[in-house]
């Protein structure tokens, strides 16, 4: 009995406590899933709103990932500004390259919005942090509404390994389906960047023999999941 009151205590007490302050989440809101920039036209821009009331700073980090750090350079025009609460704020990128580039490359953004603390105030706000992909296209390289068709997909023994040789960047789901078996795959990845070679894990016991096809499930440039497509599988 006596645990049942001091838990019903310590109830009232958290909510005397938590009635005179507010919790709210204080975000920013990209327009769109990804930033395209493209090299032809030095950069591009992207929307972000504050869908908080209140004035914020937009903190906007660019970084590379661990398999292209090879890529051009982009610079945030405008990494930290101040956004009004309702407000949107247009956020561009300059990408410049000492050599011209022939494939696409990936790297992520970061937008943060840091809300304005007011003496005494009992507010708790919490940041929500938004991390995009940044897909850079070359300039003069043809746009492709299914770069995964040319993804090349090969079994030998136990090993199945997908390549690349397209410039594109290919987006897709980590899981696979070998056919006719109906065997399950997983990449490590949900994205193949030009050139790369990933292998898919296969359950050590899973009989690989006499597939001929790989199912997978592939998504569009801005990361929405479009219709399954079957690429013909190579045994060696």
């Amino acid at each position: 009995m006596f645990y049942l009151r001091t838990l019903f205590s310590a109830g009232i007490i958290a909510a005397a406590l938590f009635s005179s302050m507010a919790l709210y989440a204080a975000g920013m809101e990209p327009e769109t899933s990804v930033v395209l920039l493209n090299m032809a036209e030095g950069g591009g821009s992207i929307n972000v709103k504050n869908s908080d009331p209140q004035a914020s700073l937009l903190h906007v980090t660019l970084y590379d990932l661990p398999d292209d750090k090879s890529g051009p350079q982009v610079i945030v025009t405008q990494p930290v500004a101040r956004v009004e609460g309702g407000q949107q704020h247009r956020v561009r990128f300059v990408v410049s390259s000492a050599e011209p580039i022939k494939v696409e490359h990936f790297k992520r953004v970061i937008f943060e919005g840091i809300q304005q603390r007011h003496p005494g105030s009992q507010n708790i706000a919490f940041t929500v942090r938004q991390d995009l992909p940044v897909i850079i296209h070359p300039a003069g390289l043809p746009e492709v509404k299914d770069p995964w068709t040319g993804l090349k997909w090969t079994l030998k023994g136990k090993e199945l390994t997908v390549t690349n040789p397209s410039p594109y960047i290919v987006r897709l789901s980590q899981q696979l389906q070998l056919l006719p078996s109906k065997t399950a795959a997983t990449l490590a990845k949900t994205y193949i960047l030009p050139g790369q070679t990933l292998s898919a894990k296969v359950a050590p016991t899973a009989s690989l023999a006499g597939n001929t096809q790989i199912k997978l499930m592939p998504a569009s440039r801005y990361g929405f999941q479009v219709d399954d497509y079957l690429a013909p599988l190579v045994n060696l």
